[in-house]
């Protein structure tokens, strides 16, 4: 096992007529590692030496990216979490260093689980469940989380997959908003727009760390081949960040988030999130070769 991932990791694959798709998992934080679609590598292996300090394809939730100064409240009782970024924010959720368990592993197919409410932060009995399946030229995520609290309880997810690029590339969405932010990366206003379209020399790319609204399908074409990351179930924001590390040796990488919330949802709107006691929601998106 490579140092760079401490979990377990495991592979599911597909054949259709002579082209494959391959799709490799970490169980430490639900992480995408690899994924091939159709003959087309659209997610490389990770270069570098520590994917956790870029959330290389993990999984977050109960909330997706920032919560400010990492506190929320829920039915009148204020909660503060643990470690906080140098921007004094409680990012990406709690799964980045869990492990969950695995529940089915078939050729095509992985499902995982895990189990919130041990930490005093967060004491929601929320079990969250995962499925990766290939399909023809596409990897679907579904998620379901299910509260078997005997009270209401937050949950958001966001997932944080970064696709290569290439020296060539353009991006195109029909998003109809862009969330503005503060200093601290956090939400202050929503702006609209007609669409997003970039490519290799789009000036934007060097401060790109936006998110949008408005569209559910992000389209990307480089020489390789054009695929695209589509939103299916209660999946409403996109986050675009180009990172200024090499994450690839291949190339260079755009992380396109597929969220059910935008960032701070717990400060700012945490209605919004809660799933009633007994009941279950569920998330999904999928990314598919052209």
């Amino acid at each position: 096992m490579r140092k760079n991932y401490p979990g377990e990791q495991l592979s599911i694959s597909r054949l259709d007529g002579k082209a494959s798709s391959i799709a490799e998992f970490d169980v430490l934080g639900g992480q995408i590692r690899h994924l091939v679609l159709g003959g087309i590598e659209v997610i490389p292996e990770f270069a570098g030496e520590n994917p956790r300090a870029h959330v290389f394809g993990f999984t977050m939730a109960p909330w997706p990216n920032r919560l400010q100064d990492g506190k929320y409240q829920m039915a009148g009782i204020d909660y503060q979490t643990p470690k906080l970024d140098s921007q004094g924010n409680a990012n990406h959720g709690l799964l980045l260093d869990e492990k969950m368990e695995i529940v089915s592993h078939a050729s095509d197919s992985l499902k995982l689980s895990y189990g919130f409410g041990q930490a005093a932060h967060y004491p929601f009995a929320i079990d969250l469940e995962l499925e990766f399946g290939l399909e023809e030229n596409a990897l679907v995520t579904r998620a379901t989380a299910t509260n078997n609290s005997t009270q209401s309880a937050p949950f958001a997810i966001g997932f944080h997959p970064y696709f290569l690029m290439g020296n060539e590339f353009t991006l195109s969405a029909g998003f109809t908003h862009q969330i503005a932010t503060d200093d601290r990366m956090l939400p202050v206003s929503a702006k609209e727009i007609s669409g997003l379209a970039l490519n290799q020399d789009s000036r934007e790319l060097a401060t790109l760390d936006n998110c949008y609204y408005g569209s559910n399908e992000v389209l990307v074409t480089n020489p390789s081949g054009s695929f695209e990351i589509r939103g299916l179930e209660n999946i409403n924001y996109f986050m675009l960040y180009r990172p200024s590390a090499l994450l690839f040796a291949k190339g260079s990488a755009l992380a396109i988030e597929p969220m059910s919330h935008p960032a701070n949802v717990f400060a700012t709107d945490i209605a919004s999130t809660e799933i009633l006691a007994g009941e279950s929601k569920s998330y999904s998106y999928e990314i598919r070769s052209r």
